[in-house]
């Protein structure tokens, strides 16, 4: 199974993240890559029988957070994801509040079937990537 994970970074956490999850489903037998969500070529988008989306979190504690900027438009620049599975992350410093449920709707808007949501802290969740990477695999099914 061709997994693409695409995400939206502003300091490179994201990228890391993104990263981890590709090495990590590498590791259980997906042919995954990772690429920046805006600005992928269609022929990559095609080419993917599922998807990870990733954002960063924007926004002070309590007011304006959400998926960053140009989040949004990157996911309503994807072609029709026609029932493809995707899983959706985000990362922040303290607390998503809704990102992960906005960011589904966005892709739930464009077809895609979410299968589920996943936190990534600054400070300490980076070692929980190979067990994300594990829950996504169970989410998705096959490798073949």
């Amino acid at each position: 199974m061709r997994v693409l994970i695409l995400y939206e970074t502003h300091r490179g956490f994201t990228l890391t993240v993104a990263r981890a999850l590709r090495d990590g489903l590498r590791e259980l037998g997906y042919d995954a890559t990772a690429a920046p969500l805006r600005g992928t070529d269609p022929g990559t988008f095609a080419a993917a029988d599922a998807f990870v989306v990733g954002t960063w979190v924007k926004g002070l504690i309590v007011a304006g957070v959400g998926p960053a900027d140009g989040t949004e438009e990157g996911v309503r620049a994807l072609p029709p994801l026609e029932g493809k599975p995707a899983i959706v992350f985000c990362t922040c410093d303290v607390s998503p509040r809704a990102t992960l449920e906005t960011l589904s709707e966005w892709l739930e808007a464009r077809g895609a079937d979410v299968r589920g949501r996943i936190v990534f802290r600054r400070k300490k969740s980076l070692a929980k990537a190979h067990e994300a990477a594990a829950a996504i695999a169970d989410a998705f099914g096959t490798t073949g």
